[in-house]
């Protein structure tokens, strides 16, 4: 529950020596009227105020009542206006351009001193006093001459300032920080001010026990505080102390040419062979793509080999066993192909390959001849032929066998003897020994001859079936 508010009076502004009322209705200020409404609304009284907002209750009656002449300087009262005015939840640089308008420039007057007037003392008159009655008066005076003693030494004394967070100057921090918060002490009682890099001085009120706190803001390089504590009723000040704070200016790390795929992806199938290349790439002119025969299509459901480059596919003829199924001959590869980037870095390329498994390489080349680490993905290119393998497994068996209609091979395989041919439209098996032939095709594994119900079996691009007769 707040307490009764101070009684209004009119407003008063000093010009010269004289004091005249301010403009508004009843003669009050505007400006003052505004505080006191928007207080009176939030339901606090001054004193209050002042132990929320550490300005003297004092200084808010004259702001209310727009006596310029109980306020400090105009840096001062500037900085009571706004914390009050932003305490009422109103704005700040309206209120203070309003303030400004009121008060003009009018400097103001200054009270004066008037010195205790001389006691008089009635000639003849003499008081008769018992010694207790002297004593109680040489007590009073002795409060009296006490008080005045301290007021005397309080306005002769010079506040003090400390800066807690003051160390080695300058005090360095991290790169990219932009808020440091200052602390320390001062005089209780007084006002402390800090001013950054040369700006007006911004007003930092003090706790009860003189402690303060202020969040600065800070920019790239040197930040320079400077921090003094102010007595506002002798106007007496600390010396000033200087904080320097120093953000470190982010060096930028010189771009790395590089290039990188954007298709095909690693491991991707392409269908006929035809290959388009694209990508993205920094600080580079010229991309250069290398293709690299690594070995026939893999089986489906296969796991591809490492990417170990293979100069060629060879043909595979009768008698021949390769451990792996391959397709036909390949050439060594297309020539490598180098073409000029896009202004955004990016390229495309497009080569034809052959059926098999090809590693793809680029590398880019900066504008002063500098290559660019090399980039590589795997890729696969099926065989949409015929792709046979022949095993002997449980003995010795005979048998013969042709592709696209011509005899390729007919004798007695020892066993574990393999061979694998190649076809484009047919092929055809006939052994004496069904049971112990094996048949692979196109990388799928079919069991002996034995289980499609004959010797003879003939593939297809629909794969292997029983046949009646081959050639």
């Amino acid at each position: 529950m707040t307490t009764p508010n101070p009684t209004r009076r009119p407003s008063r502004r000093a010009v010269g020596h004289r004091v005249f009322a301010a403009s508004g209705q009843d003669g009050r200020s505007p400006v003052g009227e505004k505080l006191r409404d928007a207080r009176e609304i939030r339901g606090v009284d001054l004193f209050r105020v002042e132990r929320d907002t550490k300005i003297r209750s004092k200084f808010l009656a004259a702001l209310e009542d727009g006596d310029f002449v109980d306020l400090p300087g105009d840096v001062y009262a500037r900085g009571f206006l706004r914390n009050y005015a932003t305490y009422l939840g109103l704005d700040a640089d309206e209120i203070e351009e309003e303030w400004r308008e009121e008060a003009g420039h009018a400097a103001p007057v200054l009270p004066m001193v008037v010195g205790p007037q001389p006691m008089t003392i009635r000639r003849g008159i003499v008081f008769q006093r018992s010694h207790m009655v002297i004593a109680m008066v040489v007590i009073i005076v002795a409060l009296i001459g006490s008080y005045f003693g301290y007021q005397l030494t309080r306005y002769l004394s010079y506040p003090t300032i400390a800066v807690e967070s003051a160390g080695p100057s300058p005090i360095y921090v991290a790169i990219g920080t932009t808020d440091y918060t200052l602390t320390g002490t001062a005089t209780a009682g007084t006002t402390v001010l800090i001013a950054w890099n040369g700006q007006d001085p911004q007003i930092v009120i003090t706790d009860d026990g003189g402690h303060w706190t202020y969040h600065a803001i800070l920019r790239s390089g040197s930040n320079q505080f400077d921090v003094t504590a102010k007595n506002l009723d002798t106007s007496h000040a600390s010396s000033t102390v200087r904080l320097i704070v120093f953000v470190p200016v982010a060096t930028p790390s010189p771009l790395v040419p590089e290039v990188a795929f954007t298709t095909p992806a690693d491991l991707a199938s392409v269908a006929n062979g035809d290959v388009n290349v694209t990508g993205s790439t920094i600080e580079v002119s010229t991309v250069t793509l290398t293709s690299t025969y690594l070995g026939p299509p893999l089986a489906a459901g296969a796991t591809p080999p490492p990417a170990t480059p293979s100069p060629a596919a060879p043909s595979l003829v009768a008698g021949s066993s390769p451990s792996t199924p391959a397709g036909p001959s390949a050439s060594p590869g297309p020539q490598p192909t180098s073409i000029g980037t896009a202004p955004d870095g990016t390229f495309a390329l497009a080569t034809q390959l052959d059926p098999g498994r090809w590693q793809l390489t680029l590398v880019g080349t900066t504008a002063k001849g500098v290559p660019t680490k090399a980039v590589s993905r795997t890729i696969s290119v099926p065989f949409k032929g015929l792709n046979v393998t022949l095993e002997v497994k449980g003995g010795d068996a005979w048998f013969k066998y042709w592709r696209d209609g011509t005899a390729i091979d007919s004798s007695t395989f020892v066993d574990g003897y393999k061979v694998s041919f190649v076809g484009t439209k047919s092929a055809c098996v006939y052994t004496a020994r069904p049971d112990v032939v094996f048949i692979t095709f196109n990388g799928t594994s079919y069991g002996p001859v034995s289980s499609f119900g004959g010797q003879r079996v003939a593939f297809d691009i629909n794969g292997p079936k029983y046949a009646a007769a081959c050639g």
